[in-house]
């Protein structure tokens, strides 16, 4: 009989080991998105010789759990003619991958003459190759529009460099000395995990350590069980929608239903509108991966591991969004539809337990920018081939993907589930690239109203001084509909760039794919939205309304239109009498509202999509 004590000592040392592996992967890679944004992803696993299960995870939980599709692709692929030295490579949507832009490396762990371990590591590299620089090609229309396709590969084979594979993964990138640095970064890392578990095993022997992963295995089970058992049985369904695949369908639909059936649960998809020939459609690996970061938050004291999801039944209908078939594109697929199938999931959870449901979505501005950077002084050196030319991908659209949640205003950056993650520096960007920030802040009045209200949204402006021949190539979704709101509460402001802000030609990106060339003296504008409120803002603590006030996220103006809450503007104070009559005469009246806030609907107005939103 396992001691339960030492199984959790042997799970706190395996959840340590995979955090050194993230960490490792973040602090060796040249890459921003990856050593500032930390947009990478570890796992350690049990192997069998059969199926790969997930016993500890860090980073970005939506690399953490594909990644567990990506290991058993790799192992199927190779069974039989794995070796102690192997290191595996994969970077397919189609054999085990989320999307070609997330590469994963898998170093199978022997003892006893067989694999009896693996470590693995994921990030998103700068550029994988294709016509379109950082892969979001606007003229996509299958997979092998995107970029260069990895299925299984042995970059080591028993300790030996296969130069062939490396040179031809580097013939086919523009930036061929970043992408070596990264996947170097994660073998690196790969076999720092390996000098753990080998430590592990030494100190508490083979036998006892797999043993006591079956405990923690059945353990995360056994709670998981018991939670689902004071849940209400019932079926219980919600939907949510892509704006655009970037090609000519809008308004694409993700159908979720949650079944509850004493300790089990299912998910199923059917009624989520076909694949599409856009960029957004989520590979089945990212499907999971956003359904397990749904279940995450909604078990936060459950250990997560391969017996976490043992009572849940997932049904996904294949040649649809969430489960495309080959050539289907998949490119922007880890966010859109990613994101929109966490939310779809959500708010059929919100009919259950809404006092635990908020944003588990990473929303998406995607912004890509290559051009030649003629600065006198260069730190950072992009391409050995042609040291001028630099591909920038600025994270700071994307940051504000939060919301509220029950008890607790929206706060960070990043949903929960991806807060592991942290925006670039803007002041460490300014010198890797040729760009200038002129603002970088919080935007009055865009924090979603709620009782418990959303984060503000981002604004950015930037110039692009010291580039030349720069073309852009932005995408931007949650514009038509933003994340939203829960009990009540109202839904984010939306996401939009403009390219060349102010000038009579700008170009608004929000329901379409941009790319184009553009002159780098020029603004560039982008707002990142922020998550929904919670619960209905009329119910907001009138004080809390102040202090939002004082704070400057909230405007007189705002404070009336949103909350109901008059403040006397000399005096600084509520206007107790008037605020209750003002809330009265509004919850008394039965119309449906729109949930939305002032800075939602300025948003509206100026990204100009009047036309699509009721």
């Amino acid at each position: 009989m396992t001691d339960p004590i030492m199984a959790e000592i042997i799970r706190n040392f395996l959840d340590t080991a995979a955090d050194q592996v993230y960490e490792t992967i973040c602090r060796t890679s040249p890459n921003p998105g990856v050593n500032e944004a930390k947009d990478c992803g570890a796992g350690i696993y049990s192997y069998d010789g059969e199926a790969a299960k997930l016993v500890s995870r860090a980073g970005i939980i939506a690399h953490s759990f594909a990644l567990t599709t990506s290991a058993q692709s790799c192992l199927d692929f190779f069974r039989g003619d794995l070796h102690p030295g192997d290191a595996l490579l994969l970077g397919d949507s189609y054999h085990g991958g989320s999307h070609l832009g997330c590469w994963t490396v898998v170093v199978p762990i022997f003892f006893n003459g067989r694999p009896r371990f693996l470590s693995a590591g994921r990030l998103h590299v700068l550029d994988q190759g294709g016509p379109a620089p950082g892969a979001a090609n606007p003229l996509c229309r299958e997979i092998w529009h995107e970029g260069l396709r990895l299925p299984p590969l042995k970059l080591y084979e028993k300790g030996e460099r296969r130069r062939e594979l490396w040179d031809w993964i580097e013939s086919n990138i523009r930036l061929p000395d970043v992408n070596r640095a990264d996947v170097e970064a994660m073998i690196g890392a790969c076999r720092v995990g390996e000098q753990r578990i080998r430590e592990l095993v030494e100190r508490y022997g083979l036998e006892k350590t797999e043993q006591a992963l079956d405990w923690i295995f059945s353990s995360s089970e056994r709670r998981f069980r018991e939670q689902l058992r004071q849940w209400p049985d019932g079926e219980y369904s919600s939907s949510f929608h892509v704006d655009t695949d970037f090609a000519d369908a809008r308004d694409l639909k993700i159908q979720a239903k949650v079944i509850v059936a004493g300790d089990e649960m299912t998910i199923d998809f059917t009624g989520t509108d076909l694949q599409t020939d856009g960029l957004v459609n989520s590979a089945m690996p990212n499907t999971m991966a956003y359904i397990s970061i749904v279940m995450s938050v909604l078990f936060p004291d459950v250990p997560v591991n391969s017996g976490f999801f043992e009572p849940l039944t997932v049904i996904l209908p294949e040649g649809t969004l969430v489960n495309p078939q080959e050539p289907a594109p998949t490119v922007l697929g880890t966010i859109v539809a990613g994101g929109q199938i966490a939310q779809a999931v959500m708010k059929a959870m919100e009919q259950i337990v809404p006092e635990r449901v908020a944003n588990a979505s990473i929303d998406i501005a995607h912004n890509y920018v290559i051009g030649n950077d003629d600065r006198a002084q260069r730190y950072l050196t992009h391409s050995a081939n042609n040291p001028r030319r630099y591909l920038f991908w600025d994270m700071a659209p994307v940051t504000m993907s939060a919301s509220a949640a029950y008890g607790v205003d929206g706060w960070g950056t990043w949903a929960t589930p991806f807060s592991v993650a942290s925006p670039a520096n803007h002041e460490m960007t300014e010198l890797q690239y040729p760009t200038l920030y002129q603002q970088a802040e919080f935007a009055l009045d865009s924090a979603a109203p709620g009782q418990w209200r959303g984060p503000p949204a981002y604004v950015m402006r930037r110039v692009d001084v010291g580039a030349s021949e720069t073309y852009a190539n932005f995408a931007s979704q949650s514009l038509v509909y933003p994340l939203p709101g829960y009990a009540g509460g109202y839904e984010g402001a939306g996401n939009f760039c403009v390219i060349e802000e102010g000038e009579p030609d700008e170009a608004i990106c929000g329901e379409y794919m941009v790319a184009q060339t553009y002159d780098p003296s020029k603004v560039i504008f982008a707002q990142s939205g922020g998550g929904g409120g919670w619960g209905d803002p009329l119910d907001r603590d009138p004080q809390a309304v102040l202090d939002d006030v004082l704070d400057e996220y909230v405007s007189l103006e705002g404070a009336r239109a949103d909350y109901g809450v008059i403040i006397d503007g000399a005096t600084w104070q509520v206007k107790v009498e008037e605020t209750a009559q003002e809330r009265g005469r509004r919850k008394a009246d039965t119309r449906p509202r729109k949930r939305r806030g002032i800075g939602r609907e300025w948003t509206i107005n100026r990204a100009k999509i009047a036309h699509r939103v009721a």
